[in-house]
């Protein structure tokens, strides 16, 4: 096991260090105490001393309030920005692509499902962005659930309403959502959440964002059957490419280790867990609720259960609060308690001050390449 985690160590570095490209940080700075506006940095080396901020694009009328990065993932060099705002007395999603390298911006259209006249509230779990290689297409796929509004003056009637939820689909070649006949049961997310409380004006709404991650035209997340009551817990993958859903149960014996850890005092059963992806293999960062040991576990094979295995244990170290993400050189940076932000070295457990601060949940992290490609591609 030494070996094999001493290999899988110098493989990461080598392969991030010959990916190249930046690290960004997206994150909500104060305007004032009660007022945070989002900022974009990329990063030219690992301690952070070098950053360029970047001016982010006003999609969406001009107000960038709520804006996030969906999946915190740069896909050849595009983002996908979203934003959650109201509609009337509904919900409503918003989302845009931008090319940083090239400013463009390219706002993606709303669903008819929304256009649904307003007695039923959409919520929008979004799920993954990405590229299918095989129709030179970017897509994103995400989970709407319905609940009732009551309207007096709506005129349609009780049983003609529905509120089943669905799985849609966007593609940037047809610029269009469609829904997805697919056989797919909704599993609670149960990952850290990119949530934004008290990071824009108090009057605004907090959001949840289900945090997964993407690689090679597979979009992946955490989930459980019974969030809150056992339920098991499993990674949902969905290929873009042929659209199809699978799962990956974890064994429980990796969750048995984690309960050994110091037990909370507010959720004693609770496992709070991160995706992420570490020297191109899908990761898992697992701990006990207010635990300072994390547990670092890798996927060797998509839809095999016992092929989970656990590589690193990371701590205890009192000072941790939470991870990150993994940076360009593979290691993975981590939130203090003090709000500073530091990298962890896998393989000597060192701990690099950055010199950042953030608030929790209020940044994301990952890699950009930049592409002078246009966001439409051959579409053009």
């Amino acid at each position: 096991m030494n070996m094999f985690r001493n290999h899988f160590l110098s493989n990461n570095k080598r392969h991030c260090s010959d990916y190249g490209g930046h690290t960004f940080l997206f994150l909500y700075e104060p305007l004032r105490p009660d007022y945070y506006r989002p900022s974009f940095y990329l990063l030219s080396n690992d301690k952070f001393e070098n950053r360029i901020k970047l001016d982010l694009p006003p999609p969406f009328h001009g107000d960038d309030i709520g804006m996030y990065i969906l999946s915190s993932v740069s896909v050849n060099g595009i983002f996908c920005l979203g934003k959650d705002t109201y509609r009337g007395i509904v919900n409503s999603f918003q989302a845009a692509l931008w090319n940083p390298a090239t400013a463009e911006v390219m706002v993606i259209p709303t669903s008819p499902t929304e256009s649904v006249p307003p007695y039923r509230d959409p919520m929008f779990i979004f799920h993954g962005f990405g590229y299918d290689n095989v129709r030179d297409d970017y897509k994103l796929i995400r989970y709407i659930n319905f609940f009732q509004v009551v309207d007096e003056d709506e005129d349609v009637p009780l049983e003609d309403r529905s509120y089943d939820p669905l799985f849609e689909i966007y593609s940037l070649r047809s610029n269009s959502w469609r829904i997805l006949d697919v056989n797919m049961p909704h599993c609670y997310d149960d990952c850290y959440d990119v949530d934004m409380p008290d990071c824009y004006d108090v009057n605004m709404a907090s959001f949840e964002k289900p945090v997964g991650v993407y690689m090679d035209g597979v979009c992946h997340w955490w989930g459980t059957t019974d969030f809150g009551n056992g339920g098991e817990g499993y990674l949902v993958s969905f290929d873009l490419r042929n659209e199809v859903f699978f799962t990956t149960p974890i064994p429980t014996r990796l969750d048995m280790d984690i309960s050994r850890d110091p037990i909370s005092t507010v959720w004693p059963q609770a496992i709070d867990r991160k995706l992420v992806v570490l020297n191109e293999s899908i990761a898992l960062i697992s701990n006990r609720i207010e635990a300072t040991t994390f547990h670092i576990s890798i996927l060797a094979e998509l839809g095999v259960k016992e092929s989970w295995i656990k590589l690193f244990i990371v701590g205890p170290i009192p000072s941790l609060d939470w991870p990150i993400a993994v940076g360009k050189n593979g290691d993975i940076c981590f939130r203090q308690t003090n709000d500073e932000l530091v990298w962890i070295d896998l393989s000597t457990q060192i701990i690099y001050e950055i010199g950042v601060k953030g608030r929790r949940y209020c940044y994301q992290m990952g890699i950009y390449k930049e592409s002078l490609l246009r966001i439409g591609g051959s579409n053009d």
